[in-house]
Parts: structure tokens; C-alpha cells; sequence
């Protein structure tokens, strides 16, 4: 080999390298700044716990599932009760013997068509009219997992975003 060519392959080393460290640097660099950083933690947690809590094993998951599995509350970590309501009384007996009955004890509803639990209930009103609180009194009383999904996070300015929402891996497994 001549002196050109080891001064060549001494220099292309030392580009590789160089490269590759300037890499390194940049992912290592774009990772720390990223503004998300702490979301997708506290989703792995949250992952973590929903997965322990159903006995089942960690799945992956793509960023737009984490944003979903961030809004399941496990009942145990809700402090709202029919009790801490005040007034709807008519309306909290009424979920009581539609809802959380059937959720607590669904051997007395499971004869014939008639006597079946409820497919759901629809709460509507104007905000602060204690929706939300009354859902999770349902989750905390029945025992039931509460999510908590806002529109804005399905919806997305960005054309397919919300379409990759509705493509969630973790609520097609049963809950």
C-alpha cells in the first residue's frame, strides 16, 4: 500500500467515526429535548399497572395508544363516592339500580331479556354540571375501570392522527 492510500483509509476512519459520534450526540441530544419525555413515562407506568392489575403481559405500544392508557384510572385511585355528591338524589338511585347493581351482582340479572343489565347510560349536560363526577362514582362504587378520554385526544388537527387512535391495540383486549 502506498502512503496516499494508507493516508486515505486513515482519513475515512476517521470520517466514519466522526459521523457516527456526531450521531450519537444528536440522538442522544434530541432524545433529552424531547418535550414528551415525561408523558411517555408516566404511560409506561401506567402501562405497567393496567397490565399487573389484569394479569396480563406488557404489549407494545404505539404513542397514540400511551395517550389513551394515561386516561384509565384504576378504581382504587378514585376519591369521588355517591356520598361526596350533593343533591341528584333521584338520579344517583337511578344509576344505582341500572348501573352499579347489575356490576355488582350480575347473577339476579341474568334471566331472560327483560330483567338484562343496562348497555350503557348517557350523560349530557352543559360542563360543570358534574358528568364527569358522577362517572367516576359509578367506576368507584361498581369497582369498574374509569377512562377518562377527552375529545381533544382523539381528535387531531393533523389529517390520520385520529384515525390511528381508533387502531388501539390495548382497548381491543378485554378489560
Amino acid at each position: 500500500m502506498g502512503r496516499t492510500e494508507t493516508r486515505f483509509l486513515q482519513e475515512l476512519v476517521l470520517y466514519a467515526a466522526s459521523a457516527a459520534l456526531s450521531c450519537l450526540v444528536l440522538f442522544a441530544g434530541l432524545r433529552h429535548l424531547d418535550p414528551n419525555r415525561d408523558a411517555s413515562k408516566k404511560a409506561l407506568e401506567q402501562k405497567k399497572e393496567i397490565s399487573k392489575r389484569l394479569g396480563r403481559p406488557l404489549i407494545q405500544t404505539n404513542p397514540y395508544e400511551d395517550v389513551i392508557a394515561c386516561d384509565v384510572i384504576n378504581p382504587d385511585h378514585i376519591d369521588v363516592e355517591f356520598d361526596s355528591i350533593g343533591g341528584l338524589e333521584s338520579i344517583k338511585q337511578a344509576l344505582i339500580e341500572l348501573v352499579i347493581l347489575p356490576l355488582r351482582r350480575p347473577e339476579l340479572f341474568a334471566h331472560g331479556k327483560l330483567l338484562g343489565p343496562q348497555k350503557g347510560v348517557l350523560l349530557y349536560g352543559p360542563p360543570g354540571t358534574g358528568k364527569t363526577m358522577l362517572a367516576k362514582a359509578i367506576a368507584k362504587e361498581s369497582g369498574a375501570v374509569f377512562i377518562n378520554v377527552k375529545i381533544s385526544n382523539l381528535m387531531s388537527k393533523w389529517f390520520g392522527d385520529a384515525q390511528k387512535l381508533g387502531e388501539c391495540g390495548l382497548c381491543s383486549q378485554p378489560h
